[in-house]
């Protein structure tokens, strides 16, 4: 995988809304397969270097009701440097709805431009990164990760401590070639009717069956997407599960 590392100056302070509340954070840009990919950045309050955590977006794009959910908030609040790549502008183009490999690998190939870019961000502590992935972002940060431990790219990417990847799946390709993963978290509705149950309990067999470390949570009367209790209980597993693993 071959990338440019050549910096754009910020472009804008931009806010995002989630939860009620209003979020500031930084937007730049990096380029991947020479296109310039917009990246947001959101940091604690307090100063300092600080472990980073990249959110993968769903098919709908980086401004998705995800931010509604205080995920964000949560996130910076534990003292989370929060990165969101707008992957799309990358090579793969906007999701067609389908699981094509290409597409996939293109996306990744992106996103492990955004987590070299993260990295060298002088903010940034350390030479590591945790992933949270939404619905085809959960599948996008499973095959992240399974290549970066499983068929580390030519250029060294961060190393990647955490996936957290909520009511996504796990891609074929990275099912069927996997060696190791990180610690992953899968979080998934019960009556999800866009990416069926199923998939949060495929992921978990290939998971077991490797010998990988992962928690998993089943949340019953939700659907694509959480609310209420459910979505308070993932964002706190959410943000337990990385302080465990990511400091």
């Amino acid at each position: 995988m071959r990338a440019s590392f050549r910096l754009f100056p910020i472009l804008a302070v931009i806010t995002s809304l989630s939860a009620g509340a209003q979020m500031v954070g930084t937007k730049a840009v990096f380029v991947s397969d020479r296109k310039p990919v917009v990246i947001e950045q959101y940091n604690p309050a307090t100063r300092g270097s600080h472990p980073a955590v990249m959110i993968v977006h769903g098919g709908s794009g980086p401004d998705g009701n995800w931010r509604k959910s205080g995920l964000l908030e949560a996130l910076t609040a534990a003292g989370y440097s929060v990165f969101v790549p707008h992957y799309f502008d990358g090579r793969g183009g906007r999701w067609d709805g389908t699981d094509q490999p290409d597409q996939f690998f293109d996306y990744i190939r992106t996103l492990n431009d955004a987590s070299r870019y993260i990295a060298r961000q002088p903010d940034v502590k350390n030479n590591r990164i945790g992933l949270i992935g939404l619905s085809l972002g959960g599948y996008l940060v499973l095959g992240y990760a399974e290549e970066v431990r499983s068929h580390p790219p030519p250029l060294r990417s961060p190393d990647i401590k955490a996936v957290v990847e909520m009511y996504g799946g796990m891609p074929g390709f990275a099912a069927s070639r996997m060696a190791t993963m990180p610690p992953s978290l899968i979080l998934h509705g019960e009556d999800d009717d866009v990416v069926p149950v199923t998939r949060a309990y495929d992921a978990e067999q290939v998971l077991r069956k490797k010998g990988a470390s992962y928690e998993i949570k089943v949340y019953s009367h939700q659907g694509h997407g959480f609310s209420g209790d459910a979505l308070k209980d993932a964002n706190e597993r959410t943000v337990s599960f990385l302080k465990t693993h990511l400091q």
